[in-house]
C-alpha cells in the first residue's frame, strides 16, 4: 500500500510540474504568450511607475524649557524624554506608493510647567529640506505639529 501511494504521489508531482512548465526549463508561456521571466520583468516595470526613490532631510524641533516626553515620527516612530530646546534631523526615503500617498511626519511634545506654574505645551516645528512645513506656537494647543511628506 505504501509503495502504491508513493508511486502515485511521484506520478502526480511529475504531472503537476510538467503542467506548470518547470520540467521544460521554465519557459512555459502564459495565456498572454509571455514566459515567466518576461512576466517578471514586466511586473518590475510596473513597480517603477511611482518613480525612483527620493530622500529628504527632515528636521523636527521643540522649543522652550523643561524635560517633556515627546512622541515623534519621521523615519520611524519614537517616544522618549528630552531636554528642551530639542532638535532632531533625519533622512527619510520615500519609495513606491509613498511618493504619491506620502508618509506622516509629526512631533507631539507633552506639557511642561511654565514660568507661572501652569502647564504649557512647547512650541514645535517641522522642516523638510530646509523649508518649514509645519509650526505650532505651543501654549494651550495640544495638537503638536503634523505634515504628510510626499514625493516631488
Amino acid at each position: 500500500m505504501r509503495k502504491a501511494v508513493g508511486a502515485a504521489a511521484l506520478v502526480m508531482s511529475a504531472v503537476l510540474l510538467t503542467g506548470c512548465g518547470v520540467l521544460d526549463g521554465g519557459s512555459a508561456k502564459s495565456d498572454s504568450g509571455e514566459s515567466a521571466s518576461e512576466k517578471h520583468k514586466s511586473s518590475a516595470k510596473k513597480k517603477d511607475k511611482w518613480g525612483p526613490p527620493q530622500t529628504h532631510e527632515v528636521t523636527l524641533e521643540a522649543k522652550g524649557e523643561g524635560t517633556p516626553q515627546i512622541d515623534w515620527m519621521a523615519d520611524t516612530n519614537h517616544f522618549g524624554k528630552v531636554t528642551l530646546p530639542w532638535k532632531k534631523a533625519v533622512k527619510v526615503e520615500l519609495k513606491g506608493a509613498q511618493l504619491k500617498l506620502g508618509i506622516p511626519l509629526y512631533i507631539t511634545p507633552q506639557a511642561v510647567p511654565g514660568p507661572d506654574g501652569q502647564y504649557v505645551y512647547p512650541s514645535c516645528a517641522i522642516e523638510v529640506d530646509g523649508k518649514q512645513v509645519a509650526e505650532n506656537a505651543g501654549g494651550t494647543s495640544t495638537k503638536g505639529c503634523k505634515y504628510t511628506l510626499k514625493g516631488d
